[in-house]
């Protein structure tokens, strides 16, 4: 039988790799929300998946899905 303390790490990994995924992608999300033409959702979506993992990349995507 799994201990409760390995069940505990394992949940906790598996929803901080969750939140991790929905910051990662809420660029692309917020995009879709803004209604940006097909072209630049697709720029912002590259660029989230691409350099999303910097800041500064983040940053970028997120001012680039709010822009209208």
């Amino acid at each position: 039988m799994l201990e409760p303390e390995i069940i505990i790490l394992v949940a906790k990994n598996i929803l901080a790799v969750m939140v991790v995924w929905c910051v990662w992608m809420f660029p692309a999300y917020l995009a879709r929300q803004n209604g940006i033409d097909e072209l630049d959702m697709a720029r912002v979506r590259i660029a989230s998946w691409l350099f999303g993992w910097t800041v500064l990349g983040w940053f970028a995507a997120l001012w680039w899905a709010m822009k209208k």
